[in-house]
């Protein structure tokens, strides 16, 4: 059976990035200035706080919670235990020609190396492609406090995969898996696998870099005004100054957005000549049966919400 995979593949390349355990990862080409939001699929090296963590990979600690759909209520410096998962969401740009993040960096502490930086980020950078990124060598080795760039893998492959809204998260193989049990973990199948990663055989080995299409709930239908969001299923997302949150949940593909409860000062949320706010309903029985109304969410500009 043939899968397509509804973005141009055509010139992915597969680049080997540690020669001796063949480590590769699928580079996208591009040619456009927009972006998207991409994930990482992190397993904590050991515990870490969710500051830490967003320190680490230079995010929103409110984006973290909303990829892991943990309530922003509950926000504090909670700690991760290590070997946890923590989805992990990144910009992901058009650079040269290539997708690529928006790299975070990190400061050199004493006893670190370019073998224990990449496991800090989870292996998402190999060693080797670190030294090779910021010009490390043996007449320029590394040196505490020495700011480095961490180029981390991203794609956004026009957030469709099968003619479905897709994000896509980057995935580290780990020793034992194949691409059968991958994708069998994630719900998509081992040929899907293979024509999003440009793989010319089932075949991955530990360290490698998979980019997994994980189904979304997008806006692109909803005739929001100046905006746009893609949300991945079962998390959400904050908006409009983090006054309105937006969820794509676990049932269906339906983007819903009511009122965060986060932001301290949000206004316009409750539609015009109504008593609702947004993402509220209510049942009203004519003499033509049920009548429906929503307060439904159109997007926001600058201090504007639209809403209607």
């Amino acid at each position: 059976m043939e899968v397509t995979v509804g973005v141009p593949l055509p010139i992915l390349l597969l680049i080997s990035l540690i020669p001796v355990t063949h480590s590769k990862s699928t580079i996208e080409p591009c040619n456009s200035s927009d972006s998207c939001v991409s994930l990482l699929y992190y397993i904590l090296p050991y515990d870490s706080k969710l500051s830490e963590i967003a320190y680490r990979f230079g995010v929103n600690p409110f984006d973290i919670l909303g990829a892991n759909s943990i309530s922003p209520k509950t926000l504090g410096d909670e700690i991760f235990k290590a070997e946890s998962v923590v989805k992990v969401p990144i910009p992901c740009s058009c650079v040269d020609g290539i997708r690529r993040c928006m790299p975070p960096t990190y400061t050199v502490r004493p006893a670190d190396t370019a073998a224990s930086i990449s496991e800090g980020f989870g292996g998402f950078v190999s060693a080797e492609q670190i030294r090779s990124r910021n010009g490390i060598n043996a007449t320029n080795p590394l040196t505490s406090g020495q700011s480095l760039v961490i180029p981390l893998p991203c794609t956004c492959f026009g957030n469709v995969s099968n003619g479905i809204p897709a994000v896509y998260m980057s995935y580290v193989v780990k020793s034992g898996e194949s691409l059968s049990s991958i994708a069998s973990e994630f719900g998509t199948t081992a040929m899907e696998l293979e024509a999003v990663n440009g793989l010319g055989q089932a075949v991955v080995n530990s360290g490698d870099v998979l980019f997994i299409p994980i189904s979304a709930c997008s806006s692109a239908n909803l005739k929001w005004y100046n905006e746009s969001l893609i949300v991945a299923k079962g998390s959400f997302a904050l908006t409009a100054s983090n006054c309105i949150k937006c969820v794509c949940g676990t049932e269906d593909l339906n983007l819903r957005c009511w009122p965060s409860g986060i932001a301290p000062s949000c206004f316009q949320l409750q539609c015009k000549d109504s008593d609702l706010f947004i993402g509220d309903s209510v049942v009203n029985n004519t003499p033509f049966g049920c009548k429906v109304t929503t307060c439904i969410y159109r997007g926001h500009n600058g201090g504007k919400i639209y809403r209607r």
